[in-house]
């Protein structure tokens, strides 16, 4: 089975918004390099501005730079709705009009690297039939560096997907930036920059390190484009498809959810009802859909990778596998299934520290995690086949952004997510509409519902879903996902516009002064509960039926040692991961207790990261608990309002 793509009106629309800021640019191929911009930055700002017109967003005020570089086109696409076939597009698009034939694309991991790989090959029949030429594809390696000379010299379309793996300073990755022996005493970014190549970045809010920033910017790009569902540092943003058009628009699927609780707080208990409540939920669907030719798939995300695979037990089951095949072979009708052939895993780097990435050091892995690799990340299609016997698979964060399959009908979250834009990912693994067995889409609703499985009440993980405030410049707006049902009983229909042509919109207003006295009281009461790990430590003896029994316990706490004399831009830092002013953060600061701010010094990495996930997290409950309703004259159509902030940040 081979997927069938189509042309889509609502991605040629997200194509033409890129290259139509390039407008007036003139057509010119060159074999080793693409030909430079002629546009002022005048020009291209104006052109920006029809792009952000045609689209009904805010309007840039400047051309808005990265350290990548000047030019910068942020595209926002919700997950499932084809993003990655959207830049691939764009990049035959730029090449037909302006005649730019050099690209690097950038990935946060191996999972996104591999799907982009297998979407330039699924897709390259379609495009050739559409554009007369195929693009030139590879995933670069420092090993392989005569693939650079063919991307230096061949005129046509030439692509190279690298991860950010490869910008990290090991033995391997250094080699981009050092004069080769087997390369002609050339420095491989030193090819690759004079090209001027187009630099895609996919999940950019995942690349937006220091370190990141600046290789980067030594590819020289002559322009950065950006895709993500969750853009973090907002530049000029010329098409926006969020979730809430996307599912108004039937190109994802509904969500339900089934929130799973206990009494009293039980963890393994906990996990197991919520494996018992997937197998049945999986099943439930594969019962209704196998008659329509549509395989059932469900994705677990899981804590910890030794629940999974554990190194410590000769038969390599970790705690969740046992409790899953127990779970299926009581729920399975079909008692002849061999329960250990339903069920996949991939983690990019296990707990033995085995690196399972073929490309780069293929011995480190393990038969069986070779064969989940190819299964998972490269052979998508294959999974999909009735005849795989893998329904089931296993991940802990790898699977997070930019993998996804359409089959994925039930999630299961055996982890505890704190972080909105998280939940926005994993939940996205699952959002792309259905195929049927000949590959084409289903567009049925009755078909195309997610159901997620989650350890805590429904509310509660509804609320925390649909929470996302993002700040952007001064500015606040809210962006919910799309109507979320119960998963255990019949949900609201979802909203449709008034006939008065008018529709319900969220707007914001916030005290600045609220806000950072909120945020004041959570770095105090959240830092400070990390200042010192409190911990148990329970005994047991092993019985002769194999049991343990407790034979006591202890307490106590242990504080970490400083370890770290790095200077950081404290200031820039957070105002960076949070899109507040330095300003804002300097009285935030300035506010918390002396012992809190000392934990700083200790330890400036975890500092930074929980300070800026606190005031991230309070920045979204304001934006929750302070919203008015209004009544916006919508034309007929639905929206999301950018909303007033009143002097924050």
């Amino acid at each position: 089975m081979r997927f069938r793509y189509t042309v889509q009106p609502y991605q040629t629309a997200a194509v033409d918004a890129v290259v139509d800021c390039f407008a007036g640019q003139p057509h010119r191929s060159d074999a080793t390099a693409n030909a430079p911009l002629r546009l002022s930055d005048v020009d291209l700002l104006a052109n920006v501005h029809r792009a952000q017109d045609a689209n009904a967003l805010p309007r840039s005020a400047r051309l808005v730079p990265s350290a990548a570089g000047q030019l910068n086109l942020d595209v926002e696409m919700e997950t499932g709705t084809g993003k990655t076939y959207v830049y691939i597009k764009t990049i035959f698009e730029l090449h037909r009009r302006y005649g730019w034939g050099k690209f690097i694309v950038v990935v946060p991991g191996v999972a996104i690297r591999e799907g982009v790989l297998t979407s330039f090959e699924s897709t390259a029949d379609h495009f050739a039939e559409a554009y007369g030429r195929r693009a030139r594809v590879f995933a670069y390696r420092s090993r392989e560096l005569h693939r650079l000379e063919t991307f230096s010299a061949d005129p046509g379309i030439n692509v190279m997907v690298i991860n950010a793996q490869a910008f990290n300073a090991t033995a391997e990755t250094r080699r981009i930036h050092e004069e080769l022996d087997d390369f002609q005493s050339r420095r491989p970014i030193d090819v690759l920059a004079g090209c001027r190549p187009v630099l895609v970045l996919d999940e950019p809010q995942r690349l937006e390190g220091r370190r990141t920033g600046a290789a980067l910017a030594a590819f020289r790009p002559l322009a950065v484009l950006r895709y993500s569902a969750t853009h973090r540092t907002e530049h000029n943003l010329v098409h926006r498809l969020d979730a809430v058009e996307a599912y108004r628009q039937g190109l994802v699927k509904r969500i339900s959810v089934r929130g799973v609780t206990t009494a009293r707080e039980a963890g393994p208990e906990l996990r197991r009802l919520q494996i018992r409540e997937t197998v049945n939920a999986h099943l439930e669907r594969e019962r209704e859909l196998a008659g329509r030719g549509i395989k059932t798939l469900s994705l677990f995300f899981i804590d910890e990778v030794r629940h999974y695979r554990d190194y410590t037990r000769a038969d390599r089951r970790g705690l969740y596998l046992r409790m899953f095949e127990e779970e299926y072979r009581a729920a399975a009708a079909d008692v002849s299934v061999d329960v250990s052939s339903v069920h996949s895993g991939y983690f990019s780097v296990d707990r033995q520290g085995r690196l399972v990435d073929p490309l780069i050091r293929r011995s480190t892995g393990t038969t069986d995690d070779l064969d989940a690799y190819d299964l998972i990340l490269r052979d998508r299609e294959r999974l999909l086949s009735p005849y795989e016997p893998v329904r089931f698979v296993f991940s802990h964060s790898a699977l997070r952004e930019g993998w996804d399959n359409p089959n994925v009908f039930v999630l299961c979250m055996l982890k505890q997510t704190d972080s909105t834009v998280s939940r926005r990912q994993e939940v996205g693994r699952g959002l792309r509409l259905a195929v049927d067995g000949t590959g084409e889409r289903v567009h049925d609703p009755d078909v195309n519902q997610l159901t997620v499985v989650a350890g805590e009440s429904y509310a509660d993980f509804v609320a925390a879903l649909q929470r996302e405030a993002v700040w952007h410049h001064g500015r606040a707006h809210v962006r919910p996902l799309p109507p979320i049902v119960d998963g255990l009983r019949t949900g609201p229909p979802p909203p449709t516009p008034t006939t008065s042509g008018f529709r319900p919109t969220e707007r914001v207003d916030i005290d600045s002064v609220a806000l950072i006295a909120r945020c004041v009281r959570a770095l105090d009461d959240g830092l400070a509960d990390r200042t010192r790990l409190r911990y148990t430590v329970r005994g047991g003896t092993q019985q002769a039926d194999g049991a343990f029994v407790a034979a006591g316990a202890a307490a106590g706490t242990w504080a970490a040692p400083s370890t770290s004399d790095t200077r950081y831009d404290l200031l820039g830092e957070l105002a960076a991961a949070t899109t507040l002013t330095r300003r804002t953060i300097a009285a935030i600061l300035g506010g918390v207790r002396p012992a809190v701010f000392a934990l700083y010094a200790r330890d400036p990495d975890r500092f930074l990261r929980e300070a800026a996930d606190l005031i991230s997290v309070e920045c979204g409950r304001v934006a929750v608990t302070e919203i008015a309703v209004d009544l916006v004259d919508s034309g007929g159509d639905l929206g999301v309002v950018a909303p007033d902030l009143r002097g924050a940040g």
